[in-house]
């Protein structure tokens, strides 16, 4: 459908589906941290410490609650690295309001809160149900959430390729060893995909160089081009953990690069969002922008 799939030729509307904030309102309604939490395992406040110690670690549990009664509310928290001999009772942490989220609270706004602690507590009602982790962020609906920006991240890079590089003048700046490979991608998926082209098989590290030499790309979305070479570098690292199917999509990046990652790229994603409609808008230049 090219460039017709994002804003009609006609009338410049801007199809449903296609804006990132529209992908982001998908999970902020439908996917919540009740998607993802754990139930949290409690330890009686009298627990022995050793013994209490061991369970955790045998369940390879960092945190646990503790309880007064089996069915009481949980009182408090303590971590598995912090018991040792002695009375359980001084290893018991009060649960301060930084540390509760609610069940309702949306997997988009979980990476913040996780940002300046590695855990938190999910309250449902007005009880303490669960606890979520950044090992959390691993589980199919937050993957599912990443790759939707990643993916959205790689059209918009084409899309300003095909802008700044009209009539595929890009190929000129591509070395002959990756126009190879790019052309070699090409032939094998292009089967009876009438729409693939060969921009789409090229790989992201040469999209992003392309554009790294456009200076009014990057003026337009305030980069210098160190910047968003660093960025893009981060943003194809968490590729690549999604597409190789990775048991951690943040192995390779510390958790706040990670994080300040997918902030840069969501806020070029909603700047090129209003971008492209006012190019789009203005009917003069919109076919080659949107792909």
């Amino acid at each position: 459908m090219g460039y017709q799939l994002w804003v009609s030729p006609l009338t410049g509307y801007r199809r449903k589906g296609t804006k990132f904030t529209a992908l982001k309102d998908i999970f902020i309604h439908n996917v919540t941290a009740n998607c993802i939490y754990e139930p949290l395992l409690c330890c009686p406040v009298n627990s022995d410490s050793r013994n209490a110690k061991k369970a955790l670690k045998i369940r390879n549990f960092d945190v646990a609650g503790v309880k007064e009664t089996k069915d009481g509310p949980v009182i408090g928290y303590v971590a598995a690295d912090d018991i040792h001999d002695g009375d359980f009772k001084k290893y018991i942490n009060e649960i301060g309001q930084e540390l509760i989220i609610s069940d309702s609270t949306p997997i988009a706004e979980i990476f913040a809160l996780l940002s300046s602690r590695s855990f938190c507590f999910v309250i449902y009602g007005n009880n303490i149900v669960g606890i979520i982790t950044r090992a959390d962020i691993n589980k199919p609906p937050v993957r599912i959430y990443v790759f939707g920006i990643i993916s959205l991240l790689e059209m918009h890079l084409n899309s300003w390729i095909n802008h700044f590089y009209p009539n595929n003048s890009w190929v000129s700046k591509v070395g002959n060893k990756r126009m190879d490979d790019a052309k070699k991608l090409y032939e094998q998926r292009k089967g009876n995909n009438q729409e693939l082209t060969l921009l789409e098989c090229l790989q992201f590290c040469d999209k992003r160089d392309l554009l790294k030499q456009v200076d009014d790309f990057l003026g337009m979305f305030n980069f210098s081009k160190n910047k968003f070479k660093i960025y893009m570098e981060k943003a194809e690292t968490i590729r690549n953990e999604l597409s190789h199917s990775q048991n951690s999509i943040i192995s390779n990046l510390e958790w706040n690069e990670f994080i300040k990652t997918m902030e840069i790229v969501e806020k070029f994603l909603i700047e090129s969002d209003t971008e492209v409609e006012r190019i789009a808008k203005g009917g003069s230049d919109f076919q080659d922008l949107l792909i």
